[in-house]
């Protein structure tokens, strides 16, 4: 079997994937198994979206997932950083929130704070709900950085992020914004765009 019928054939098994997460419903009380599938989704839409070529970086280096705020993924992301994508390994990452930033260290804007290197070298962060009141601050000075922002609330893809989980039927689902992953750079792939329940299309189109 040649080498691109075998990678067409790993992308449509990956995208039978997230249909199938889309498709698993979520207990009342299922907090974990929520972000249990999140997790899932997170991990997938690394095959699915293509960041672009630094030619000053390893392509061997690791995958960053990073999370800001009160971390809702508890254990979630263990079993995946056991695994590579690409041939590269995945790292979990979290990071302060912006009241625990302030209280331990006095930082109140998010640009000022003196990690913000480190996190603009991830390739994807999901920002959690406690960041809520502050997602402009946090989204401003990463906005043009090839960084997958997701999150999980109201509001999130008109404040400039590129993907915001939500639930329907209790089950969890993704919408997307075209025009924010355009700015930071980034090519969301057809077979995951037509899995969103919702595109912000690019001003352009």
């Amino acid at each position: 079997m040649s080498t691109a019928r075998r990678s067409i054939m790993a992308a449509t098994a990956t995208a039978i994937l997230i249909a199938s997460l889309a498709a698993c419903a979520v207990g009342d009380t299922a907090q974990s198994t929520e972000y249990q599938i999140k997790a899932a989704f997170i991990f997938n839409f690394l095959k699915f979206v293509d960041w672009p070529a630094d030619p000053n970086s390893d392509p061997n280096s690791p995958i960053i997932i990073a999370v800001i705020g009160e971390n809702p993924f508890a254990k979630a992301f263990e079993p995946l950083q056991a695994k590579q994508v690409g041939g590269r390994q995945v790292l979990i990452r979290t990071y302060k929130g912006r009241q625990e930033l302030k209280d331990s260290d006095g930082i109140a804007r998010f640009a000022d704070r003196p990690d913000l290197p480190s996190i603009k070298a991830c390739h994807i962060l999901f920002v959690a709900r406690s960041e809520k009141q502050h997602i402009k601050d946090i989204l401003k000075p990463i906005e043009n950085a090839p960084i997958l922002t997701i999150a999980d609330m109201p509001g999130f893809l008109e404040a400039g992020g590129v993907i915001n989980f939500v639930l329907e039927d209790q089950k969890v689902r993704f919408e997307t914004s075209a025009r924010s992953a355009k700015r930071a750079r980034l090519n969301i792939r057809a077979q995951l765009l037509r899995l969103a329940t919702r595109v912000i299309k690019d001003d352009a189109e």
